[in-house]
């Protein structure tokens, strides 16, 4: 069977395109907002991402307007850190009893400790093969810092909790009880030294806030956060893996795959894969969960044939397989019954406090640009050239590229280039190192004419003011462009994401934490991988086509040293259709992901599946509730999908929240999902605008580093077109439609990139 998507570009050679105009993005008027006030005493007209809100009203809040003129909405303001009603202990006995968990956790670490080396023999067995291979830093890469003792305090809890008693749900409560002072500072992590006048925005995250308490909210290293409590089945760390209605086991996560999730070519109507693969790279930037290792080891969870996982005293405490069927349609060729999986690193918690266990970003949370620059010093430092703010690249055929690797363990054995960006993922698949490679060239570009233009600036205030104009380009794209054609203009701007261009704004709140949600990373931002396509119809100069299936190019990054290859790459990504978001994904993701010269690969939807389970996120139907939506009740209301659901699952109330999400009709306003997963990411990406000091529109009052209101104009005219026209190797003759994420037609024509003005950055000139 052909990839995804394939068949229907065979017969693809020319689009013919009429000129035309086109409205974009920064075209579009701001409605009037609702001019409704607010009548209950207990109720203030606020952002909605400050609102403490049951579900059921989520759908029902009186529209307003703020103070600063901005749509919000009527509701009571939430309170950080407000805490449920928890179980009364006598102090004494809590305190006896967590310094005999503190003993029998680190027993219990110790022993999981000593079987890792015995683990080590058994990895040292076999090899490290594409059923193994995790998305992964190159031995050596630095990445946010991992505290091992993260798993001797979730064996710490887990014994804590026992002693005392407690149910599922109190668990959930458990850094709640009270234990004496001197015993929770032994659990801290070290406060950060912070300068809240800082103009530039740290590296690694931190210093965001400027109250102290929360100077490390939103940091390289802080845990995600949840919308929902975790249903991790003890309360602790056991991940969901049975239902919560009859108790048996869920079906495996490669079940799921193969029975709901099969490879039927659909093109979208409006957007072209250069949406798919900008979601992609700026997914990069504010998450990086990562599988636990052995120090630079993977972990083997599948005996050395992947005949069976491994068990005993032979697995490793983070292990956790998935099962493959012996009537597996692809696997069971080859023998597979079981696909490796390891459960995320954790990190330690901020406050002093014991509970249940949190999954580590280790970048920054914020859209900073850490894809491009790095999510710490040391990373940050490897990667400049230190002259002129400039960062390294490489220029092997006279184009500029990125950096190459220090080593080619981040890439194919026979890859010709393995490269090294602010994000170790880099090689992944070939469009987004052309992504990365984009955006090297937008800040060599920017550092050098602000050279020119301030020749008294030395090369750390090159560096960091092209750092910062970066960042704002990132932003201002990701809200303006990438979001409203995700989620829909109206819900866009219900919840605050479009920008008024050109205006300093004072929205900013040290309430608002900015962190990262694990529904967002461990499922609705996951949504994108219904939407690659198989293979990519590469359109080279003199007409010539090249098709490429996505498996060749996993890892191997190779063909961007043919010259020329990175214009034609941007104009290919603009011109091919992405593929509908729905109930198939290519087999290129599901049956060959890292496959090398492998017959067989690894299965990205059994990944995204497990993951959620790993991550405990709660069934699809709690997250309907919270969105405020009906749950489902019956198969039946999930379409014609349902019956392929039943096969696998017992009750609507088991479905995975990937899974779900996926399914859900779009919403009536031009959206690409359903009013779940675009309530999650719009909640998500409110917190991370309204909870960033630093957001590029943020005026003095709140932002040291504020852009004045002539810059902010020159930013107001950024596009991902005119980016991607700054950056070519040839300009001249090169066309891109206005809308970047959009296909080219007669309303979204492409035009010469002459025509694509971008920022004039003399309104930098002498700041």
């Amino acid at each position: 069977m052909l990839p995804k998507g394939v068949l229907s570009f065979l017969v693809l050679i020319v689009l013919v395109q009429h000129f035309a105009t086109v409205q974009t993005t920064n075209d579009i008027e701001r409605p009037s907002a609702p001019s409704s006030q607010c009548t209950s005493s207990h109720e203030s007209c606020v952002l909605r991402v400050m609102c403490e809100v049951e579900p059921r009203a989520r759908t029902t809040l009186v529209p307003c307007l703020t103070a600063d003129g901005l749509e919000g909405v009527c509701c009571s303001v939430a309170k950080e850190g407000k805490q449920r009603k928890t179980r009364s202990l006598p102090f004494e006995l809590t305190q006896e009893l967590f310094q005999n968990a503190v003993g029998e956790g680190h027993r219990v670490y110790t022993r999981k400790l000593a079987n890792i080396d015995h683990h080590r023999e058994v990895m040292r067995g076999g090899s490290v093969d594409t059923l193994v291979r995790q998305f992964h830093a190159p031995p050596g890469e630095p990445l946010g810092a991992e505290d091992p003792t993260a798993y001797e305090d979730m064996f710490v809890a887990r014994s804590f909790a026992n002693a005392l008693n407690l149910s599922v749900a109190e668990r959930l409560d458990l850094p709640e009880l009270t234990l004496d002072p001197a015993l929770r500072r032994k659990r801290c992590l070290p406060p950060r030294s912070c300068d809240p006048h800082a103009r530039y925005r740290s590296l690694d995250g931190s210093c965001n806030n400027p109250v102290p308490a929360r100077s490390s909210w939103g940091a390289a290293g802080y845990p995600f956060e949840r919308l929902l409590p975790p249903a991790y089945e003890d309360g602790v760390w056991a991940p969901r893996v049975h239902s919560s209605v009859s108790g048996r086991l869920l079906a495996s996560a490669r079940d799921i795959s193969v029975a709901v999730f099969p490879d039927v070519d659909r093109r979208d109507r409006k957007f072209n894969l250069l949406l798919m693969q900008f979601g992609q790279f700026m997914s990069h930037d504010f998450t990086r969960s990562a599988s636990v290792r052995i120090g630079q080891e993977e972990v083997q969870c599948c005996n050395a044939e992947h005949s069976g996982a491994l068990r005993g005293e032979q697995a490793h405490f983070a292990c956790m397989p998935i099962a493959v069927s012996p009537a597996d349609p692809f696997y069971s060729r080859f023998g597979i019954r079981c696909l490796n999986f390891v459960r995320l690193a954790l990190a330690r918690d901020g406050k002093c406090r014991l509970g249940y266990a949190k999954q580590l970003n280790r970048v920054t949370h914020f859209i900073d640009g850490s894809a491009v620059y790095g999510s710490n010093e040391a990373l940050a430092a490897s990667l400049r050239t230190f002259e002129g703010g400039r960062l390294r690249s490489s220029f092997p055929t006279g184009e500029e590229l990125l950096p190459f690797a220090r080593t080619r363990a981040a890439c194919e054995p026979w890859a010709k280039a393995c490269f090294r960006a602010g994000d170790d993922r880099v090689n992944q698949i070939v469009s987004l190192t052309e992504m990365h490679t984009l955006f090297l060239r937008e800040h060599n570009r920017v550092a050098t004419a602000l050279a020119a233009l301030n020749r008294h600036w030395d090369d750390e205030r090159l560096y960091q003011e092209t750092r910062r104009i970066v960042g704002a380009v990132m932003q201002k794209i990701f809200y303006n462009e990438y979001l409203p054609s995700i989620v829909g203009h109206s819900k866009a701007r219900q919840y605050g994401l479009l920008d008024s261009h050109g205006e300093q704004t004072d929205f900013y709140s040290p309430d608002v934490k900015p962190a990262v949600f694990n529904e967002l990373s461990g499922a609705a931002f996951r949504f994108g991988h219904s939407t690659v396509d198989g293979a990519f119809l590469i359109q080279h100069r003199h007409r010539r086509t090249e098709l490429v299936p996505i498996q060749e190019v996993f890892l191997n990054p190779s063909r961007l040293l043919q010259r020329s290859f990175f214009d034609d790459f941007l104009f290919s990504l603009m011109d091919q259709p992405q593929q509908q978001l729905d109930d198939s994904i290519t087999f290129g993701l599901t049956r060959l992901l890292f496959a090398g010269r492998n017959p067989f690969g690894s299965d990205l939807a059994s990944l995204n599946i497990q993951r959620g389970r790993d991550h405990a996120l709660r069934p699809y139907n709690d997250y309907r509730s919270w969105a405020g939506l009906e749950r489902l009740t019956s198969f039946e209301q999930f379409g014609p999908v349902g019956a392929r659901l039943a096969s696998v699952y017992e009750f609507p109330d088991d479905v995975d929240l990937w899974v779900g999400g996926l399914l859900e009709p779009p919403t009536q306003d031009g959206a690409l999902f359903g009013e779940t997963f675009a309530a999650i990411i719009s909640e998500q990406f409110a917190r991370l605008k309204f909870g960033d000091r630093y957001y590029y529109t943020n005026g003095p009052r709140t932002n040291p580093g504020f852009f004045t209101g002539e810059q902010l104009r020159e930013l107001s005219k950024v596009s991902l077109a005119s980016v991607i026209c700054a950056n070519l190797d040839q300009a001249d003759g090169f066309s891109a439609p206005r809308d970047a994420f959009r296909q080219p037609s007669e309303h979204n024509p492409p035009v010469p990139c002459q025509t694509l003005v971008g920022m004039d950055l003399s309104a930098w000139r002498g700041h």
